[in-house]
């Protein structure tokens, strides 16, 4: 059986706080003792970590401690976006091993730490990996290559650790360490199922095209076509008047598999448009493309995003088979929540409405991980949500 349960708290103090969502946590899941804790912070606690980590020691009497810093965090009760908060799930069972990790330094290094966590994972097909790398130092991409290459398919959920923009690094958490530049995770392995599914906050505007001219991360034309032609004809209204600010509501989407002839709903992987040469028609985007290659054009809005996340919480509760889950982790990019939706707790509330009352933990990031088919991917305005259930 898993026992599992969450706390959280906007106290300001981190040794109070701490103390109050290790309790709450502790009690939720009607246990002594935790074979392991996940938490989540703002910035503003990471100062004071020797407290947060000693005090979620003495009260989970468990040394298996992990997490990392977000923009935000988020449990069933809601969340806390833009002040202090704080955030811990705490779980006991005889059917998941945890291991907890963290890998240091990351930058210039995923490679290699990639080749690492592979290592430890080994052949056990089983495992569901959490991954927490610094969002400043490390390239994800390479990460989930190097380790794929080493390992095969082993799904990966998590998100690039974030802060709020004023702390200027973040922070990753594993037994008695707090660090900067480094990866922590929890590798749990065992009896259990992993429910993960995705939900996009960018939308399709256009059906799928191809890039008929590219190179590198520069799109020429799309559909024959000069490619910054293609994008000003979507735009309307203040948009239209400001490409620069375009930028800030419509986004590329690409296919996982870059060999893939069309973009499926969902499906796709959305990048940012990070330049635009009006001279030669060119539009930039954050990934390599190449010719031949579908391509969307999606509109980042609170919306369409509300629409998206309740089919994928539908698909969910299909999934789940009347089952509730055990824990579940939620991934939320740290453009989405109040910035997406004009107000905060939405995600959260959805989760609850479609899925019932169970212990949820999740964080704000700076990118999310998570499977896509048989293969791991970076996602952008997503949220990832993982749900841990008993094995049927």
């Amino acid at each position: 059986m898993i026992r599992a349960g969450v706390g959280q708290s906007s106290n300001p103090s981190t040794e109070q706080a701490a103390e109050q969502v290790a309790l709450e946590a502790m009690a939720q899941a009607g246990i002594s003792r935790a074979d392991a804790a996940i938490v989540f912070f703002t910035a503003e606690h990471a100062p004071h970590s020797q407290n947060l980590l000693s005090t979620l020691t003495r009260v989970t009497r468990s040394d298996r401690i992990v997490g990392s810093s977000g923009a935000g965090i988020l449990t069933g009760a809601g969340e806390i976006e833009g002040r202090h908060g704080l955030a811990v799930l705490v779980f006991e069972s005889d059917k998941i091993q945890s291991r907890p990790f963290l890998f240091e330094p990351l930058r210039e290094r995923d490679e290699e730490v990639g080749a690492r966590i592979a290592q430890m994972v080994g052949t056990d097909q089983s495992s569901l990996l959490a991954l927490f790398p610094d969002t400043y130092n490390g390239q994800p991409h390479q990460l989930l290559r190097s380790m794929e290459q080493k390992i095969g398919f082993v799904p990966v959920v998590g998100a690039g650790s974030s802060e709020s923009g004023t702390a200027q690094a973040t922070y990753q958490i594993c037994g008695e360490q707090c660090r900067s530049n480094s990866v922590a995770g929890l590798q749990l392995s065992g009896s259990f199922e992993a429910v993960i599914d995705i939900t996009q906050g960018c939308q399709p505007i256009t059906e799928p095209m191809v890039i008929t001219k590219a190179e590198g991360n520069l799109i020429f034309e799309i559909n024959d076509r000069p490619a910054l032609e293609v994008f000003a004809k979507l735009l309307k209204g203040p948009l239209a008047e400001d490409l620069r600010r375009a930028l800030m509501f419509i986004f590329v989407g690409l296919p996982a598999d870059p060999d893939q002839g069309t973009i499926s709903p969902g499906q796709y992987l959305v990048r940012n448009i990070i330049g635009l040469d009006p001279a030669k028609g060119i539009v930039g985007i954050a990934d390599q493309v190449r010719e031949g290659q579908s391509i969307i054009f999606t509109l980042r809005d609170g919306q369409r995003a509300r629409e998206d996340l309740n089919q994928m919480l539908q698909r969910q509760a299909r999934k789940l088979e009347g089952r509730t889950p055990a824990f579940g982790l939620y991934f939320n990019c740290c453009a989405r929540g109040n910035s997406l939706y004009g107000m905060p707790g939405i995600d959260t509330a959805y989760i609850r409405q479609a899925l019932g009352d169970f212990p949820l933990l999740g964080t704000f990031g700076g990118y999310e991980l998570a499977p896509l088919g048989t293969k791991n991917h970076l996602f952008a305005y997503t949220g990832v949500l993982a749900l841990i259930t008993e094995k049927s």
